[in-house]
């Protein structure tokens, strides 16, 4: 999904079938020059709506520990952390939530 502004592409968001009813969020972004809209809140509502549609009844994603404004950004959307990874060099955090 991308969100568009004036035919220019300022947010993105995919939706990843991982297992029967669950579902990862991936590619999460908002163009820096259009951060603090509530791009990225729509984004992260509608693939959760369209996750919903789909009998998906989780969702989980991870994050790098440098990427705080996001790990505050999901935790606002009520996502948990539920561990910790490592990919390369980078620490992960992992978070998920329960759909109603």
């Amino acid at each position: 999904m991308v969100g568009l502004l004036g035919g220019e592409i300022v947010a993105m968001g995919a939706l990843l079938p991982s297992a029967v009813g669950s579902a990862e969020i991936k590619r999460m972004r908002v163009d820096p020059r259009h951060q603090r809209r509530s791009l990225g809140s729509r984004i992260l509502d509608e693939l959760e709506r369209r996750a919903r549609g789909c009998g998906v009844t989780r969702v989980h994603l991870d994050t790098t520990t440098l990427q705080v404004a996001a790990q505050r950004f999901y935790e606002r959307h009520g996502y948990r952390e539920t561990g910790r990874g490592r990919l390369g060099r980078l620490e992960l955090v992992l978070y998920e939530k329960r759909l109603a």
